[in-house]
């Protein structure tokens, strides 16, 4: 056997090294899911390319095919969609929304361009739909360093079927600091998927960190990351996402580009009456009605309380997820601004990464526990009716309460 030089060796290894960067360079910057039509049918897949090309395609089956394109069973073109997002570095975004799919179903899929190359193969599950057991993570306000990641971690371990993340992704408050959803976006990437592998799509709302400090412009041109990224959940920025047979949500703006009143609110008088008679109705916006650590009559709280909760009584608002304070509550059953026996339970308060801040030694009037304390909510939601968890740092459940069917 010929023997190998330690000169030889050192060149094989810079051979190997050099491959492996030029592999890990091809794949696309970044690869995201989310939805714009029914969970069970349809899935979006989100691709930032370092610059535009002619076509991006994903191709996609119900079966693993290793990466090999030709053996897929179905394919779709990915479209481009020209953003303010390319001023940062010549980056491109493409959506390729598969639709037609099979519920209750495990999909693998590579994605890219012949010329920069393909995702390794990735694997998602569309919903089973009709009245199956769903189970989500509820959170917000994270950024990019810290108690993120183990948080992360810990959130995929519970293998939600989707995330509803309620603003204040990787507080990148202008467009040049692109390097923090690209941090951001790898932090998802890495480790929200499931123990058994599968990507974990997105549902979003828009907090006050993902906009400039502008009062005037386009949607875009004021959020030019969160509408880039996020902006084709719905045909607004706020947005209904409607799961199965028994849940919906209402994904709010609490004024960060549309006000609480006027047309988002005839927006959403108009789905909770289209939507009053599903048994379990969710609302997740940024900034709380009823906030455990903020002053209680703060602007943005005042108007979504004169805004939003008249509704949120009158069609029996299931519960209500809030971010923004960076604290955890849960309140006590409120209707008509009362504490009352059953009524609307408002949770929260953002804190998926954040560090946390204080809250009063007492509970204010209207929560049941507040706590200074990292968090998450685990929702599971079956025909026995739902059951909350709120996840602290290192697994810890910090609360947990459950809600009869209707």
């Amino acid at each position: 056997m010929k023997r190998i030089t330690a000169a030889t060796a050192l060149h094989i290894a810079a051979a190997l090294c050099f491959t492996i960067s030029l592999t890990a360079e091809a794949e696309p910057l970044h690869t995201y899911l989310t939805y714009s039509d029914a969970p069970e049918t349809s899935i979006d897949v989100n691709l930032l390319l370092k610059s535009p090309v002619s076509v991006v395609e994903v191709y996609y089956d119900t079966e693993p095919r290793q990466g090999n394109v030709t053996a897929y069973g179905s394919h779709a073109q990915a479209a481009y969609h020209k953003s303010l997002m390319e001023l940062s570095d010549g980056r491109a975004l493409y959506v390729a929304p598969l639709t037609g799919l099979k519920p209750g179903a495990d999909y693998y899929f590579v994605a890219g361009d012949q010329k920069g190359g393909f995702t390794r193969e990735r694997k998602f599950r569309t919903l089973a739909g009709g009245d199956t057991p769903i189970r989500f993570i509820d959170g917000g306000d994270m950024g990019v360093e810290g108690r993120v990641v183990p948080l992360l971690t810990l959130a995929a371990k519970e293998a939600p079927d989707f995330a509803v993340i309620g603003g204040d992704f990787a507080y990148a408050n202008s467009l040049a600091e692109f390097p923090k959803w690209d941090r951001w976006l790898q932090n998802w990437d890495e480790h929200m998927v499931t123990p058994d592998g599968r990507m974990i799509p997105i549902v979003g709302a828009i907090g006050n960190h993902e906009v400039l400090p502008l009062t005037f412009g386009t949607h875009e041109s004021r959020s030019p990351w969160y509408v880039g990224l996020f902006g084709r959940q719905g045909p607004e920025i706020f947005h209904t996402f409607r799961v199965g047979d028994d849940v919906v949500f209402f994904l709010l703006d609490t004024g960060h580009l549309d006000p609480h009143g006027g047309r988002q609110a005839e927006w959403l008088a108009k789905e909770l009456e289209r939507y009053k008679d599903v048994p379990y109705k969710f609302a997740t916006y940024h900034v709380p009605l009823y906030p455990a650590h903020r002053e209680y009559n703060g602007e943005n709280s005042k108007l979504g309380r004169k805004e939003w909760r008249p509704l949120f009584d009158e069609f029996a608002l299931t519960v209500a997820f809030e971010h923004h304070d960076h604290v955890f509550k849960r309140s006590k059953p409120l209707k008509d601004n009362k504490v009352v026996e059953r009524g609307t339970i408002y949770v929260g308060d953002g804190c998926f990464g954040r560090e946390p801040r204080t809250v009063n030694p007492t509970p204010r009037w209207y929560n049941e526990i507040e706590k200074s304390a990292a968090n998450f909510w685990v929702v599971e939601i079956s025909k026995d009716g739902l059951l909350f968890r709120a996840i602290g740092e290192k697994g810890v459940v910090l609360d947990h309460f459950a809600l009869p069917q209707p």
